[in-house]
């Protein structure tokens, strides 16, 4: 990872780099960023490159291989509507259907 932003406003770009070169060093591929200032948390990986670069013989540090499975558990999550939100879109599906209805119900003048 490499840290940018300002002081005490650290954001970092998630890179392939040579291990014994400096931290903000040269890379050879940025592949994602993360930015744990926002709430939530920004997180951006390209997983394609980075199990490309993993099977290429590069270690991923400990910070980057946990964002790696954060990443992954979020893909592979469903997202699932909340069933009060879900209630609530039945409701006014009724309703405007109660609506219609009445409309064509009530007599034309």
């Amino acid at each position: 990872m490499t840290r940018m932003g300002g002081k005490k406003d650290p954001h970092y770009r998630v890179v392939v780099a040579e291990k014994r070169g400096p931290r903000d060093g040269r890379f050879v591929e940025k592949v994602g960023y993360y930015n744990p200032s926002l709430n939530p948390i920004r997180l951006k990986l390209d997983l394609e490159r980075v199990d490309y670069w993993i099977g290429k013989g590069a270690q991923p540090t400990e910070t980057v291989r946990t964002l790696i499975r954060k990443v992954k558990t979020q893909e592979t999550t469903p997202v699932e509507e909340p069933e009060a939100a879900a209630e609530d879109k039945d409701k006014a599906a009724e309703v405007d259907d109660a609506a219609e209805a009445a409309k064509a119900d009530a007599p034309e003048e």
